[in-house]
């Protein structure tokens, strides 16, 4: 689906718009298409092409995925007190299955010049518990393009989304995750006119005492558990819409949260590996001014100065580690045995290295449905500036007192 022309940037506005129209058409026209990633074995060719990173769940991969979220909640780690609860053993948390594999085998797939991509969020959607001993395969469905307005903007805004499914061992489908991709495509003219740069004016914070106090205490509760719904049942009776989710402080963020969820959740590439993955797109991959050689996009995420080389003034946390750390404060208000039906997550602002992250929420909404007893929350993360960086709306399944 490349284009073998490459004089993009040399159409008018009016032809590239209409060149970029003949592309998304060309990829909507595969609406519906499965595709299965590469292999585990596989090395990939390309960044985003992903398949399959852990195929199976373990005890030490979920207890892994809690530490990486900073998540001390026994049912994740300890299988004496897991055996306790209603699952009778460890499951895995909401958005766990991003260990398992995480992205889609379409990849990013709009590579013109003038366009710019982001993850735009995920849904997630659960039918049944992961457990250690679970082994999985995992399939892609193509849902296409959806062009969105962008009043006032130079660009026009497109989301791509592919559902990737997770097949277990019995056949079973026990999560759906939804990758998004948001695409800024700018024509020509209005690329020349483009001088502002992204959060040009961001400087890092320098937390006070007081500030630090608030987090360390924040980090002795959840240690604690003093806000850890835990092993007693909060029944769907007794909730109320309004009711307040605990708050929890993920922060200030530095590379060793950003190494942390890198070895649970994202394909890891290094040397030759890496080489394979960036070489037939390198004019996505910068070169580094002081050594003269390309440098891994997602570098972006740990080092300022590879930041730096697309425009922003510090390494950004990746989306889906900020959808991850939203997951504790849900666990915890909701206790061992609800179940966290689906989440659907929005990167609202980039959160970089240095920001701290207060994740709130509240419940929106109380409801039946399929006989069950559910709860809508509203959950957010906020950075040390009050400035919303990434949100979710949580369906939970409570018990009922009815049961």
């Amino acid at each position: 689906m490349e284009d073998v022309v490459d004089n993009w940037n040399d159409l008018s506005d009016a032809d590239w718009n209409e060149k970029l129209d003949e592309r998304i058409d060309s990829f909507n026209r595969g609406k519906g298409e499965i595709k299965l990633p590469p292999p585990p074995h596989a090395i990939m060719d390309e960044e985003y092409s992903r398949g399959i990173l852990n195929k199976l769940a373990t005890e030490d991969l979920i207890r892994h995925y809690a530490d990486a979220i900073g998540d001390p909640n026994p049912i994740w780690r300890d299988p004496t007190y897991a055996q306790g609860t209603r699952w009778g053993g460890i499951i895995a948390p909401p958005t766990f299955e991003s260990c398992i594999s995480f992205g889609s085998s379409f990849g990013g797939r709009l590579r013109v010049p003038g366009v710019a991509r982001l993850a735009a969020g995920n849904g997630h959607d659960y039918l049944k518990p992961i457990r250690p001993g679970d082994t999985f395969s995992v399939y892609d469905k193509y849902n296409g393009f959806v062009e969105k307005d962008a009043p006032g903007k130079a660009y026009r805004m497109f989301i791509e989304n592919v559902p990737r499914y997770f097949v277990n061992q019995r056949d079973e489908v026990v999560a759906i995750a939804t990758h998004r991709n948001i695409y800024m495509a700018t024509p020509p003219s209005k690329r020349a006119a483009k001088t502002n740069k992204p959060y040009a004016d961001k400087k890092r914070h320098h937390f006070s005492k007081d500030e630090l106090e608030q987090v360390h205490q924040s980090y002795e509760d959840q240690l604690s558990g003093k806000f850890r719904r835990g092993a007693q049942v909060r029944y769907w009776e007794d909730v109320n819409e309004g009711d307040e989710l605990p708050v929890i402080a993920k922060g200030p963020y530095d590379v060793c949260d950003a190494g942390a969820r890198t070895t649970v959740s994202c394909y890891v590439y290094s040397f030759a590996i890496k080489w394979a993955a960036m070489r037939n797109h390198l004019d996505t991959h910068p070169i580094d001014p002081e050594t003269g050689e390309h440098r891994f996009r997602r570098d972006w995420h740990y080092e300022d100065h590879a930041a730096r080389m697309f425009g922003y003034p510090y390494a950004n946390v990746p989306g889906i580690h900020m959808e991850m750390m939203l997951v504790h404060s849900i666990t915890d208000w909701m206790g061992d045995d609800a179940f966290v039906r689906s989440m659907d997550s929005q990167a609202r602002r980039m959160l970089f290295l240095g920001d701290l992250m207060w994740i709130k929420g509240k419940v929106t909404r109380k409801f039946t449905e399929n006989n069950e007893r559910l709860v809508e929350l509203d959950v957010w993360g906020e950075n040390q500036d009050g400035v919303v960086c990434e949100r979710t709306t949580a369906v939970v399944k409570l018990v009922s007192r009815a049961d």
